[in-house]
């Protein structure tokens, strides 16, 4: 029972989450035109890959190495985070300076917006190292709320509208992130760990980085690429499709991320029951998919329609039903490896991946939103594969 209730803790706040995450595009691509879309798209695609460098470089360490009594602490997360978080908003601003004609206050709100998520997965972070991840569902339902008051208020013909847009989920991202860390009890602190065991997890970090930044490259970075191409009308829709297709790897986050603690317990136990639990995990995010791609085969074009408007209906979520499974197949294989500690192998598999993404997308360039994820399907697909491969035969510890 204490195991179910957690778990379904979990699920839960990912759930907010991912709410948040698809209801604030839903409704703002409702809301703006699809060249303003595009141009808010592209800064989530960068935002999205501010929280990939801090997932992995903080979160995922927290799980694997802090639950396995490597002893790390709240002090030393945020000593880790501070850095990894300035770097990354460097990165991102960056990316945003490369589309054409962005002005300064754009950047000023924009800077307002990444404090706020970069406050949220702090926040978020240290629920989870002090079991209370419930708290970190306050600042996403703020950010949520922040966009419906600002589609209540803010004229359609504002010429400040995706800064004042931005402004509006920074604000409220920052401020509720502030209050629940006030809020939040301070414990004990953990000693420091060995000097070994900081190299061990930071390195895990660095090639778990890594493999999800070229992940990212594959799918969300291709919205700034369309973008600084001027080609609005694929990076808008190019985003809509992959608002439908992650909440079912938003979920099979959820999942990896409950189990992912103790398979790193039984991959440092050397115990028999890891490999049934691996293939468990792994079933798991493989059938979750499974159910979501054939929702989106069934009723994906009219859910398009009716979710984000008439302007997007025309996509047909058929072309994409492969995308949930391969991404599933991908999240469960990397989560065993980083049970593993073997981070290293899930960077290879996706670098091959990523080269086959480069030589289709050159080969092949997108004519239409219809062959934009020719690439990203080959390149994925190859990646999962070949994790697949890496479990079964290299590591001779799962049999699947």
């Amino acid at each position: 029972m204490k195991k179910a209730k957690a778990l379904l803790q979990v699920i839960f706040e990912q759930a907010v989450f991912t709410l948040s995450f698809f209801a604030t595009q839903a409704l703002l691509a409702r809301y703006l035109s699809v060249e303003a879309f595009a141009s808010f798209s592209a800064i989530y695609s960068a935002v999205i890959l501010l929280n990939i460098v801090h997932g992995c470089t903080v979160m995922e360490p927290l799980l694997v190495f802090a639950k396995s009594n490597y002893s790390i602490g709240r002090k030393l997360l945020l000593q880790l985070h501070l850095p990894v978080a300035l770097l990354s908003l460097l990165v991102v601003v960056y990316l945003v300076l490369r589309i054409p004609d962005t002005p300064p206050y754009f950047i000023y709100a924009l800077i307002l917006a990444l404090a706020g998520f970069v406050a949220y997965w702090t926040v978020r972070s240290v629920a989870i190292l002090d079991n209370k991840s419930l708290k970190s569902v306050i600042p996403a339902l703020a950010q949520l709320a922040g966009v419906f008051a600002a589609i209540a208020v803010i004229p359609k013909d504002s010429p400040y509208q995706l800064s004042e847009l931005l402004a509006a989920i920074g604000l409220p991202l920052l401020l509720a992130s502030g209050l629940v860390a006030i809020g939040s009890k301070r414990k004990d602190a953990h000693p420091n760990p060995v000097p070994g065991e900081k190299i061990s997890w930071l390195s895990f970090g660095l090639n778990n980085s890594l493999s999800q930044i070229m992940v990212w490259a594959m799918t969300h970075g291709l919205v700034i690429y369309y973008m600084s191409r001027q080609q609005a009308d694929l990076a808008a829709n190019f985003r809509v499709v992959m608002t439908l297709v992650l909440p079912a790897q938003y979920l099979n986050i959820a999942i990896s991320n409950f189990g992912l603690p103790r398979l790193a317990r039984l991959a440092d136990e050397k115990s028999s029951s890891f490999a049934a639990m691996a293939r468990m995990l792994i079933a798991a995010t493989l059938a979750s998919s499974l159910v979501y791609s054939l929702v989106l085969w069934l009723s994906g074009q009219l859910l398009v329609g009716l979710l984000f408007g008439a302007k997007y209906s025309g996509l047909d979520m058929r072309d994409y039903f492969l995308l949930p499974m391969i991404l599933a197949a991908i999240q469960g294989t990397r989560t065993v490896l980083k049970a593993l500690r073997l981070t290293h192998h899930a960077s290879w598999a996706v670098a091959g991946g990523f080269l086959c993404f480069v030589l289709v997308f050159v080969t092949r360039p997108a004519t239409s939103v219809s062959t934009v994820f020719v690439p990203t399907v080959f390149g994925l697909g190859l990646a999962a594969f070949i994790m697949f491969y890496q479990i079964r035969k290299s590591l001779k510890v799962v049999a699947i």
